[in-house]
């Protein structure tokens, strides 16, 4: 037992670091870009940075999930590391012309073709274009992946020292989005050509024949994958909608908040996931039991953690943005139980995994996706502004109750 419990410590330190460097960059960068510019120079970045961080896990399709098992197996087969190697890079590349074919013709077609959104849409273009380079998969695979966090944590202090450092007077979102996406973008590069070179590595022709396979064996992957950010890009559109910048800004601040939470609690349903899964295929009782134990800490850690926000929200605001205003403090408050039910989903979504119900995932995703088009539609449409900040609570709470549901049809269709 001590020895897994070294192993679940040391998946969750390293794997959270990697995510603690994204955590950090999303929070530190909140009174950073506040303080300096403004809220509404800030909701620019938050609904920018929201599109291309889902069109990057887009461009991702899955493979830092299904390629994991593939990387293992083959660690020590140089020649079947390089099929794997091309397999995903090639895939990734596909996917990221398609998208950013789709996106530039709908940008420059159907929203707007001003010259402010043009450079907006072009300065997140970098956090897209790393992720076909995202050496992620293969580092998990071949259990290096400190290569990639403590490095991944370094560039993104430098992203926030430039957005300390260099004082810009035009463009500031623009500007801030390079400041992110540029030094990890040369980094992944870095990255990944010293694993060719480490592993020697060759890039092999695409195999067009493969691509069928590999798109529909990650599309349930890729759209489970989505939906989180999704929830979140979507609203945030519907907020943008309402032209009030000032309201865009503050509620980007909940948007980071929400997910940093999700980071956190991503960082340890993955390093708990090796342990579960040989639990669930020893005995089901055993990983019942241990599943009921990691509920009850979430359960006691995140009900302090929303008794925290909610009577702190003055004190957190400020620590955040110099704007003392209403929308975000009242915003702040309405978030506190998000977290909470965040967390008490997380294992019912490896349950589902544990159980390879990938299509019943894709269903839920369906549905959590049509409800985050009705929250987002009825919260802007028919709103007091306050009620805005409902939203995150409505969508987590709504998530929590599907996955429930169907966990529980299942459990009965079992017996």
């Amino acid at each position: 037992m001590s020895v897994w419990i070294n192993n679940v410590f040391k998946n969750f330190f390293n794997i959270g670091l990697y995510q603690l460097a994204g955590m950090l960059l999303q929070l530190l960068a909140i009174p950073l870009i506040t303080r300096k510019y403004g809220l509404e120079v800030f909701g620019e970045i938050t609904l920018t940075t929201s599109v291309a961080y889902l069109l990057g896990n887009l461009v991702n399709y899955g493979t830092n999930q299904t390629a994991i098992k593939e990387v293992a197996v083959a660690r020590t087969d140089n020649q079947s590391l390089s099929q794997i190697f091309s397999n995903v890079f090639w895939l990734r590349f596909l996917v990221f012309l398609i998208i950013i074919t789709i996106t530039t013709i709908t940008i420059t077609t159907t929203i707007t073709t001003s010259e402010k959104n043009v450079f907006l849409w072009l300065s997140v273009f970098p956090l897209i274009l790393s992720e076909i380079i995202n050496p992620l998969y293969f580092l998990i695979g071949i259990e290096k992946i400190h290569w990639i966090s403590w490095g991944n944590l370094i560039t993104r202090l430098l992203s926030l020292l430039l957005i300390f450092a260099i004082a810009v007077k035009y463009n500031q979102a623009v500007y801030m989005n390079l400041f992110v996406g540029v030094p990890l973008l040369l980094y992944y590069s870095f990255i990944f050509f010293y694993i060719l070179n480490k592993f020697s590595i060759k890039l092999h022709a695409p195999e067009f024949y493969r691509f069928k396979s590999d798109i529909t064996k990650n599309f349930y992957v890729t759209f489970n994958g989505n939906t989180a950010l999704m929830q979140q890009s979507i609203f945030l559109i519907f907020v943008a909608g309402l032209k009030n910048p000032l309201l865009l800004g503050a509620y980007g601040i909940v948007d980071k908040l929400l997910s940093a939470t999700r980071q956190i609690v991503s960082s340890f349903s993955m390093s708990i996931y090796p342990r579960a899964a040989e639990l669930y295929h020893r005995e089901k009782s055993q990983w019942k039991s241990f599943r009921n134990k990691i509920q009850n800490s979430y359960a006691l850690f995140f009900i302090l953690v929303a008794f925290t926000i909610y009577f702190c929200s003055h004190f957190l605001v400020s620590l955040l943005t110099k704007d003392q205003n209403e929308y975000t403090i009242g915003f702040v408050q309405l978030f506190s139980l998000a977290p909470l039910l965040l967390a008490l989903n997380a294992n019912n979504v490896i349950d589902l995994l544990l159980q390879n119900q990938y299509k019943s995932m894709f269903c839920i995703s369906l549905i959590i996706l049509l409800a985050t088009c009705i929250f987002s539609f009825l919260l802007s449409h028919y709103y007091q502004t306050i009620s805005l900040g409902y939203y995150p609570v409505l969508i987590e709470g709504f998530c929590l109750i599907v996955y429930s549901g169907y966990l529980n049809k299942l459990n009965l269709h079992a017996k």
